[in-house]
């Protein structure tokens, strides 16, 4: 099998990325801390690695090298560490040991690299979000794209079921505290995306692998909603009973908006489509996904069951 190494393993993005390219790959997973478990793939942690990531990459001659540490969660989830100045920083360095090898380099980057006022965002937007993060990220895209021009960076909203032992993901706190009867003021905050589960986007990825594509595209799903939207359909399809309060009525001035997560960061991925000839999926085919994952291997749901690995 061909060797594809993902970084950044320990994210909702890098875990879910490496499961679904096992099958067709032999995986070499890495992150700094909390490694993960996940079958049919080499976990290698710690920052001695990253450190060795030039001898590592002449040794194992990936065909491909994936970053998902900088954007590897939901923007909307306020608990994720995304696009670090040390997570950019270290971004920037494989970046350019990839091209000094001239190994193809994938950057998961993030759709709230955007803003409004525009309902949906093309890839030559320059509607950007001010706050520090997503100009961080935004750099780093422009890097990534000056050092190599094999280079694919892909701006997206994603989610899945956490894999980490250290830690309680976005959606399993969500779907707990639904469990509950719990609201959580912020799924009432304005401002819209197009999510995608990691495992559909993995499918479209691995298409624009198997075409070259270079450059920068936007995977994303097919329906804009907000967060109050996005929970609702997530309770509908785990067939729990809540409803949660009515979305936030207030807009965000020109200035909350422009914070990282929190404007219009809806993907118009017509780009993609075209290249690949393919559908990005509704959020129901997403939410249908998860729930699938969930009791047929990560997280068997009852009402009476946390959903958490986290001990």
């Amino acid at each position: 099998m061909n060797t594809l190494i993902i970084f950044g393993v320990d994210t909702v993005a890098g875990s879910n990325l490496t499961q679904s390219f096992s099958n067709s790959h032999q995986v070499i997973g890495i992150c700094e801390r909390n490694a993960p478990e996940i079958s049919n793939c080499e976990i290698l942690s710690g920052g001695a690695v990253t450190k060795q990531i030039g001898k590592l990459l002449d040794d194992l001659k990936p065909v491909r090298f994936i970053d998902a540490s900088c954007a590897g969660d939901s923007a909307w989830n306020s608990q994720a560490t995304i696009g670090s100045e040390e997570q950019c920083q270290i971004s920037a360095e494989l970046a350019n040991a990839c091209a000094e090898r001239k190994i193809p380099f994938t950057l998961i980057s993030s759709d709230a690299v955007l803003t409004g006022p525009w309902m949906f965002h093309e890839e030559n937007s320059e509607e950007y979000s001010t706050s520090i993060i997503g100009q961080r990220l935004l750099k780093l895209e422009q890097h990534v794209q000056s050092v190599s021009s094999e280079s694919l960076i892909v701006r997206t909203h994603l989610f899945g079921w956490n894999h980490s032992t250290e830690s309680t993901g976005w959606i399993e706190e969500m779907l707990e505290g639904m469990l509950r009867g719990k609201v959580n003021t912020q799924w009432s905050q304005p401002g819209y995306a197009t999510p995608i589960i990691v495992s559909e986007f993995a499918t479209i990825l691995s298409r624009a692998f198997e075409e070259n594509l270079t450059g920068l595209y936007h995977i994303a799903g097919a329906e804009r909603v907000n967060r109050i939207q996005f929970a609702r359909r997530l309770a509908q399809q785990f067939e729990i009973s809540w409803y949660g309060s009515g979305a936030n009525n207030a807009h965000y001035t020109e200035a909350e908006r422009r914070s990282f997560g929190c404007g219009e960061s809806s993907l118009q991925t017509l780009a993609i489509r075209r290249e690949l000839c393919v559908a990005m999926p509704t959020l129901a085919e997403s939410t249908h996904a998860l729930c699938k994952q969930s009791q047929a291997v990560l997280f068997p749901i009852t009402q009476g069951q946390p959903i958490s690995r986290a001990a």
